[in-house]
């Protein structure tokens, strides 16, 4: 249930003569060139009762030869104690855009990204990280193991941000999975000649009823669906920055358009709630904005329906925070919910909807819903 784009594109870069001329095995090997960057500084958000950080790793092989990573280390800059250790399947599972082979391997001259979550057993991050990134050259000498240390990042320690609910009651389950690749976590945009990823740490809520199905009959109608009209709420006060309401809707799943990237949202609601910090609601329903750019609301007002509008599967309200009102351009932001109770979780995502979620009610505070938990708000 989940809005996302198919690809994301990353760059081939020429290489020089003289590191072609290197393959030719009459002449001394340079090491291999493998650059490793963090571009968007992490803050923690703390779900399911841990701290995480939410980063991305960007690495581009520069060497005319395939590069195997072998392992990625996240080290206290301070005194190099290991924090987190990915390798092996991880790297395959973290790693973008996805391999033919069944191994890490970044060809020549192109980029890839790892996606990291890192959780805190100790609740507190060092002030600084840096991370030992492991490699081997595939065809020259594929016995070294070479280590190299760099993209140091310094996260930032204040609080994330804090949300009221952005619906009433529920049961909703708030769809999402950092390890979708296709999921908004990993979707890249590039504007401007700038990747971001506005995705970062968005929800997509869905309603179910008491077994756990979303809509009730034909689910091909998505008047049937369970949350289709429900009043989305301000999740602050703050000033609508802008909208845009223009989009049909379809009336069932099987006509929806496939649409493009940049058509993603639908109808949307920007609300800005602070100095660079702009929350989006997403594929909201034809005609249901009572609100306007520059119009100042309070936290609980109904602003407009869930609908189904926009590159969407099914109708739910996509959820984000970023730090500019730019819904394709921008950051995507960690985020909090005042309170929610956890109602329950699914055993099996791969079955979501056909059969009912295991019941909890455990009450929590200032925490983004674990991936495909089910919540009630207040």
């Amino acid at each position: 249930m989940i809005s996302h784009i198919k690809k994301a594109l990353f760059p081939l870069f020429i290489l020089p003569a003289f590191l072609c001329q290197a393959q030719d095995n009459r002449i001394p090997a340079l090491p291999p060139a493998l650059e490793i960057q963090v571009h968007h500084v992490p803050k923690p958000v703390v779900t399911g009762g841990h701290p995480t950080l939410f980063y991305e790793i960007h690495l581009t092989n520069f060497s005319p030869w395939p590069l195997l990573l072998t392992k990625v280390e996240a080290q206290d800059a301070k005194n190099t104690t290991a924090l987190t250790l990915i390798k092996d399947t991880g790297l395959l599972e973290r790693l973008a855009p996805g391999q033919q082979s069944p191994t890490a391997t970044i060809p020549p001259g192109n980029a890839a990204v790892l996606f990291v979550e890192y959780s805190s057993a100790t609740g507190q991050f060092p002030a600084e990280i840096i991370h030992q990134v492991s490699f081997k050259n595939t065809l020259r000498d594929t016995a070294t193991e070479y280590t190299i240390t760099g993209a140091a990042i310094q996260p930032v320690t204040s609080p994330a941000i804090v949300l009221g609910a952005p619906l009433k009651g529920g049961p909703w389950t708030a769809v999402y999975s950092p390890v979708w690749a296709q999921g908004h976590r990993r979707v890249i945009f590039v504007k401007d000649g700038v990747a971001r990823i506005p995705g970062r740490f968005a929800v997509d809520f869905v309603k179910l009823d008491s077994t756990g199905k979303f809509a009730a009959g034909d689910d091909d109608r998505i008047t049937n669906w369970y949350g289709y009209g429900a009043g989305i709420l301000a999740v602050a006060d703050g000033v609508v920055s802008s909208t845009r309401t223009d989009f049909p809707e379809s009336t069932a799943l099987s006509n929806h358009p496939d649409y493009a990237a940049h058509l993603a949202t639908g109808n949307y609601i920007s609300l800005k709630i602070a100095e660079n910090t702009y929350v989006f609601y997403e594929h909201l329903q034809p005609e249901s904005i009572v609100v306007k750019a520059g119009q100042r609301v309070k936290k609980g007002d109904v602003i407009a329906r869930l609908g189904f509008t926009g590159q969407s599967t099914g109708p739910h309200l996509h959820l984000h925070v970023a730090n500019a009102d730019a819904p394709l351009g921008a950051e995507g932001l960690p985020f909090v919910f005042e309170k929610f109770t956890l109602t329950g979780t699914i055993p099996d995502f791969n079955k979501f909807g056909s059969t009912p979620y295991i019941p909890q009610s455990q009450p929590v505070r200032r925490e983004l819903p674990v991936s495909n938990s089910v919540i009630t708000f207040p």
